[in-house]
Parts: C-alpha cells; sequence; structure tokens
C-alpha cells in the first residue's frame, strides 16, 4: 500500500468516515512501526492547520483565552498519546468538537454584539429643572433636578437596562419576561412591573425606596456580587460605603418627586438646604453654625417660588434670612 493512501486513510479514519474494513486496514497499519513517522506528519499538520485557522480569526471574544488553553491541552494528548489507537480518535474527535464550538461560540458573539448595537438617548436636568421621560416601553421617570438618565431608544433583547445619576422615581410597565434594571454605578436595582425612587448622587449614600411591588437591589463588582435587599412597599434600603441600612416609609412619600412635593423627617436645616439648591438652582449659606444643624418635620409643596418656600421654613424655623441674585443667607 502506498505512502499516499496510507495518509488518506488514516485522516479519513480521524474524521470518523471510516468503513469497518477500512478501520480494520488502519488498525493493522498502525501495528507497523515504520507508520509512527507517518502518523506524526498527519497529526502535526492537522493540529497546526486546526491552531492557524483559530489564530487567524480576528474576532476576539472574551472566552478566546479559554478556548486556546483548552486546544493546547487537547493537541498536546493528541501527540503523547498516539500510541493508542482509540485515545487518537477521541483526541481528534474532541479537537473537531472545540473547533465547532468555537465557531459557533464565535458567531454567536458577534450576531449578539452587532445585535446589542442599541441607540441610546440621554436626559439631562440642571439645578432648578426636573422633567418626565416615557421610555419606549410606556414605562415613565419623572427625573429630578441635577440628575442624568441614559435609556435605550427602544428596549431589545430579553431585558430594559437603563443608566441613572441623581434622583428619579419610576413607574416601570410590567413585562414578565424581560426584567428592568436600573444601573446606579456597582448597584442594579431590579424590577418586572412597580414604582419606585433612586437617590444616586456622588458622596451621598445610595437610596432605594418601594412604592409598589418589589424591588431586588444588588452590588455587582467586577469580581463579587452580592443581595443589598428586596425591597417590598413601605420599606426603602440606604447603602453607604458597604454598609447597609434598612427603614420603613411612607409609601405616598415615594412618590414626592413625581408629585413635586419635599418631605423632610426630622432632617436638618442644612440637609433641608442641599435639597432647595438642587430643586431651585439657589444657592443657600447660613451665617450661624448652630442653625444649620438643627431639624425640622414638615412637607414642602414645591411648586411654589423659593422665596415663599424660605418663608415657611423661616416661621418653623425661627430664622431670618436674606436673598439676593439666586443667593440665600439664613441668620
Amino acid at each position: 500500500m502506498s505512502r499516499q493512501i496510507n495518509r488518506e486513510l488514516i485522516e479519513k479514519f480521524l474524521a470518523g468516515e471510516c468503513s469497518a474494513e477500512e478501520e480494520r486496514l488502519v488498525n493493522l497499519l498502525l501495528k507497523d512501526p515504520a507508520s509512527e513517522k507517518l502518523l506524526d506528519e498527519i497529526l502535526s499538520a492537522n493540529a497546526a492547520k486546526d491552531w492557524s485557522a483559530f489564530e487567524n480569526n480576528k474576532s476576539v471574544h472574551p472566552r478566546q483565552q479559554d478556548l486556546k488553553k483548552s486546544m493546547q491541552a487537547r493537541i498536546g494528548y493528541v501527540n503523547t498519546r498516539r500510541t493508542s489507537l482509540l485515545s487518537l480518535r477521541n483526541a481528534a474527535i474532541w479537537i473537531g468538537l472545540i473547533l465547532a464550538c468555537m465557531g459557533i461560540y464565535t458567531i454567536s458573539y458577534l450576531s449578539n454584539k452587532e445585535g446589542r448595537k442599541v441607540a441610546f438617548a440621554e436626559s439631562y436636568n440642571p439645578n432648578g429643572q426636573r422633567s418626565k421621560i416615557m421610555l419606549a416601553d410606556s414605562s415613565v421617570v419623572y427625573l429630578g433636578a441635577g440628575s442624568r438618565l441614559k435609556y435605550p431608544e427602544n428596549f431589545s433583547g430579553d431585558t430594559r437596562d437603563i443608566y441613572l445619576y441623581g434622583e428619579a422615581f419610576f413607574e416601570v410597565t410590567k413585562e414578565k419576561h424581560k426584567p428592568f434594571t436600573v444601573h446606579t454605578g456597582d448597584v442594579q436595582t431590579k424590577v418586572l412591573g412597580t414604582s419606585f425612587k433612586i437617590e444616586a448622587f456622588k458622596n451621598k449614600p445610595l437610596l432605594v425606596e418601594v412604592a409598589t411591588g418589589k424591588v431586588k437591589v444588588d452590588q455587582i463588582h467586577h469580581d463579587f456580587s452580592r443581595s443589598l435587599a428586596v425591597l417590598t412597599p413601605g420599606q426603602k434600603v440606604l447603602f453607604d460605603h458597604g454598609e447597609i441600612k434598612r427603614e420603613t416609609v411612607d409609601p405616598e412619600e415615594v412618590q414626592d418627586l413625581k408629585e413635586a412635593r419635599l418631605t423632610f423627617n426630622n432632617t436638618s436645616l442644612n440637609d433641608i438646604s442641599e435639597v432647595l439648591q438642587r430643586w431651585y438652582n439657589v444657592k443657600i449659606t447660613f451665617k450661624q453654625h448652630t442653625k444649620s444643624a438643627e431639624r425640622m418635620t414638615l412637607t414642602l409643596d414645591a411648586r411654589v417660588p423659593i422665596d415663599k418656600i424660605l418663608n415657611v421654613l423661616a416661621v418653623a424655623g425661627h430664622f431670618s434670612y436674606e436673598m439676593k441674585n439666586g443667593e440665600v443667607v439664613i441668620r
């Protein structure tokens, strides 16, 4: 039997395409010590060809390194166990499976990547401005002052992902098989259909409050994840520098942003002034530090001008103030 015929027969066997008679001939051929060099040539050529095909694929996907390692391991297995006919055939099948999986994974990944090229819209409110945003799924977002929302023009795939900096109240349209997720840094708030509020300002605790439905809050980091809370109506969670604090809240108060109300419960004048500065785009300072530490409980109508708000606060807090060119000084 010629060397060319031997080569074709072995390659056919490694591809799993031999008949019973051809497999018998291969078994006889491989018992001949002279066939070892030919077998080495075939395996080396196939391995080099398969590896080159993978290396020349310029489409990089997240599991490329794992696939390379797996390929290397399998090729090594072929070379070290070539004297075993069964091992050779199994190894050849493994190489074929790995290459097929790589091809399928790459095509799938690139197809999904193309599909994920979603057009995003962005809404930004400077201090003193609020807005109402209708999303593609008919969910409604009441975006607060000094806040930013990034969201898809159309939701595709099996999730609804949006990105928030600042505060917003959400009324989410229920879609059972498509969760709605609000991303705020490394914290994700996930719902199916509900109404809730999020505050996520820099250097401030992250706050999630629920008016209706159920909300799941998780911290997702690159090397770990953990559940922060599962909230139902009248519950809220504060997440501050790794610390988790759960409290109760009046579900009506959760809708303050939507209703243009400002509710303060035993809140310092300093914290109240920070909210007013953002909502009304004014600057508030205190002549006396002790006054800023005083606490108040009240509800204000944020649809009225700032001077009326300050008049109510002055009476309740027993102070006077001066306002000029958008600057307020509390005495």
